[in-house]
């Protein structure tokens, strides 16, 4: 199974789907991890992984799609916080040489450590050094830790070194960490584990334009990646990015209770700008969660709370700087 390769704008960062395009020439120092979100965690380990390569070797990130869980556990596994295209692209702002993104399926999970070491490493990415967290394993068995991998080095002659634990605990981050604030509405506590803000990207698609009647013209977003986690409901403060460059705005996610038929839909209503976006991509920055949805008395109401939560949204961003 090889992944198709995705047309990404990314200008020094190498993608290889196929362990077999690797350079025979290359020897790689490699962390390996599915790097969902690259938090401030995983960016430290990038930095380390940049900081350890030379002239003579190249970074490597070593990573998978899709996400280990969703195949080990027949297809339930938790929403992503970066689709693999976002995830390449912060790997590429680290300074990565290359990225190697491996389908992960049942054959890769049988695996052992050794076999993993030996066949992928070792014989494919010619490993000069390998950078693990301190509590990370792989190998169908488990036993692919910071210890095997100490006693397989002379053999196969690579080196190991260690992130330290409380070198990542500093960051005090964890995807989970990261999930569990996008659901409580803590955009700004995300933000911080993170180190940019949380955003989803999603291509205009037509809705009921009833925003335009109410003087608040609305992109509906289909988002394009099912697996990507989709902030609760409720109303936010955003920055929106697309052809029209960033500007300011407010998203609204939920089931628009005040309007008698509607769906749930994500809608970003963008300050200031009156253009044809459908079928265009949008990218929405999550600032601050504003309000629950609520269910008016009618549209006059709702056209007042509007004007009130566009007044709340352009004071939140005048403090919070462009994405």
């Amino acid at each position: 199974m090889h992944l198709k390769t995705r047309s990404l704008n990314l200008c020094n960062l190498k993608v290889l789907y196929n362990l077999d395009d690797f350079p025979v020439d290359t020897h790689a120092v490699v962390s390996i991890g599915t790097f969902d979100g690259v938090h401030k965690g995983h960016q430290l380990i990038l930095q380390e992984l940049k900081k350890q390569t030379d002239a003579q070797h190249a970074s490597v990130v070593f990573t998978f799609w899709p996400h280990p869980k969703k195949v080990l556990s027949n297809g339930s596994s938790p929403k992503l916080l970066s689709t693999l295209e976002e995830r390449l692209s912060l790997i590429e702002k680290a300074g990565i040489d290359y990225t190697v993104v491996v389908p992960f399926n049942k054959e890769l999970s049988a695996l052992s450590a050794r076999s993993f070491v030996e066949e992928i490493l070792v014989n494919k990415l010619h490993l000069h050094k390998i950078i693990i967290g301190y509590d990370h394993r792989f190998g169908n068995d488990r036993t692919g830790d910071l210890s095997f991998l100490k006693s397989v080095a002379d053999e196969f002659n690579f080196e190991v070194q260690e992130i330290p634990a409380q070198y990542i605990e500093q960051t005090a981050v964890s995807s989970t960490k990261i999930r569990t604030a996008l659901a409580q509405h803590q955009c700004s506590e995300a933000t911080k584990h993170l180190g940019y803000y949380y955003s989803i990207a999603g291509e205009v698609v037509r809705g009921k334009q009833l925003g335009r009647t109410l003087g608040y013209p609305t992109a509906n977003l289909k988002v394009k990646d099912a697996d990507k986690l989709i902030p609760s409901d409720g109303i936010y403060a955003v920055w929106a990015e697309g052809s029209f460059g960033v500007r300011p705005g407010m998203m609204s996610i939920g089931n628009n209770p005040t309007i008698e038929g509607a769906s749930h839909s994500i809608e970003v209503h963008i300050f200031n700008l009156d253009s044809d976006l459908y079928t265009q991509e949008v990218r929405v920055y999550f600032v601050e969660y504003m309000r629950a949805e609520l269910k008016f008395s009618g549209l006059e109401a709702l056209i007042d709370q509007l004007k009130k939560d566009e007044v709340a949204s352009k004071r939140i961003l005048a403090n919070h700087p462009q994405p």
